[in-house]
């Protein structure tokens, strides 16, 4: 522990020349052979929608986690529930610097650890989902979104966090910011601004902060190459900020109960 200060010591020179420096590129590989072709089939229903939340590998994305939390996890993809026909593979959609929002086969990150959410458990209309994720096909990846983690972004194009909570329920996006608020995911991987004109506050996802909501382990603590969260893990992460909102107003109530209470023992005492 002593020494956590000298392991991190390289993330934070790297964080201070980010601007100077070419970042790694999430894909293993930039080879179109390497790509799923299609035509493309929904045969794992019960996997449509699922987040899968990716542990860095590197240098760079080391300093994605660092910068967002810490909480071990620095990329997320879409799971469309498709599998690639010609191969059989199943298949996910991607948003990374310097690609195009695309498809992907899962196993194109070979031996790099992920955890899968499944956010259905929780409500949300995955097919609904997929489909506006679909929709931006082809879009280019938004570097400035991701280095202002937010604050600067392009309507037409990604960041992977973006794509996910841009279509996700606003019930869901207010649950996660909410949870932010109340300190039960880190400050650093959800961050909420406000925009120019607007009275509506924004709020941007890391990855860190999808994984800390939905209840997944830390991404140093994942005992193999894919963990899959329990339903009730994820419908648990949604109760305790519902039960911890309650919590925030309890005090509120007891407050004006109390000051309630000591006005009729006044009132009464002062009418004897």
């Amino acid at each position: 522990m002593q020494l956590k200060w000298l392991r991190h010591l390289p993330l934070n020179i790297h964080r201070l020349k980010w601007h100077n420096h070419q970042f790694q590129e999430e894909n293993a590989t930039n080879d179109a052979s390497s790509l799923p072709t299609g035509p493309f089939a929904t045969t794992r229903k019960d996997q449509l929608g699922d987040l899968l939340l990716w542990v860095p590998r590197g240098l760079d994305s080391d300093l994605i986690d660092a910068m967002s939390g810490g909480y071990g996890y620095s990329h997320v993809t879409i799971d469309t529930g498709e599998n690639d026909l010609p191969t059989g593979k199943p298949v996910m959609v991607v948003s990374t610097l310097g690609q195009k929002v695309t498809r992907r086969f899962q196993d194109e990150y070979k031996r790099r650890a992920f955890v899968r959410a499944p956010i259905s458990k929780t409500g949300v209309n995955v097919k609904h989902f997929v489909e506006c994720v679909k929709s931006k096909m082809g879009e280019q990846y938004d570097i400035l979104d991701a280095i202002t983690f937010g604050e600067i972004e392009d309507p037409v194009k990604q960041v992977c966090s973006r794509l996910v909570a841009d279509y996700l329920p606003e019930n869901e996006r207010l649950q996660i910011e909410r949870a932010r608020k109340m300190g039960l995911v880190c400050k650093a991987s959800v961050s909420i601004y406000s925009r120019p004109g607007k009275s509506k506050t924004r709020g941007f996802i890391s990855p860190n902060g999808f994984a800390e909501y939905y209840g997944a382990p830390k991404g140093r603590n994942l005992s193999g190459l894919e963990t899959t969260l329990e339903s009730q893990q994820v419908k648990l992460a949604v109760r305790c900020v519902v039960a911890a909102s309650s919590r925030q107003h309890v005090w509120k109530f007891l407050a004006i109960a109390g000051s309630a209470t000591c006005l009729l023992i006044y009132c009464l005492y002062d009418a004897e």
